[in-house]
């Protein structure tokens, strides 16, 4: 089912392992790509897709409650991740009580919801200088 992403849209989502679980109401803002060093190193991948959602429509529902967080920028930024799976969930920015960014790939119906598409690159000059020609290579014969 492909979704629009209307603003009373609950969305769910979670960890690998199932046990960070949560569900998120409200408004899509932001839904971004950022190629910054702390994305890929934390990803192991060189980009991750974001997507902003209001803090008031965040409900932590799984039984691992909320994930682990750890102060990648201190005192400016914390993310969260499964202790048990490891995978990464969202972040929060110090100081701002009203949003949340939620990894797109978080999200149970990510590859379906047109409303999480991004719309920007973050951090362009940050990105390995390879990624942008990666659609016109030809692809590697083993």
């Amino acid at each position: 089912m492909v979704t629009t992403g209307s603003n009373d849209e609950v969305r769910s989502g979670g960890c690998l392992c199932g046990k960070i679980r949560f569900t998120v109401t409200g408004p899509v803002s932001d839904p971004h790509v950022c190629k910054c060093e702390h994305c890929a190193k934390r990803s192991g991948a060189p980009f991750q897709w974001w997507v902003g959602f209001p803090m008031a429509g965040l409900k932590w529902i799984g039984e691992g409650g909320e994930p682990t967080w750890y102060d990648t920028y201190p005192g400016k930024t914390i993310r969260g991740f499964c202790g048990e799976c490891g995978s990464h969930i969202g972040a929060r920015d110090y100081g701002d009580d009203a949003a949340i960014g939620i990894l797109a790939t978080a999200l149970d119906h990510y590859s379906t919801d047109l409303a999480l598409a991004p719309t920007n690159l973050n951090r362009v000059a940050e990105a390995a200088p390879w990624l942008a020609e990666c659609d016109n290579r030809p692809a590697a014969t083993g």
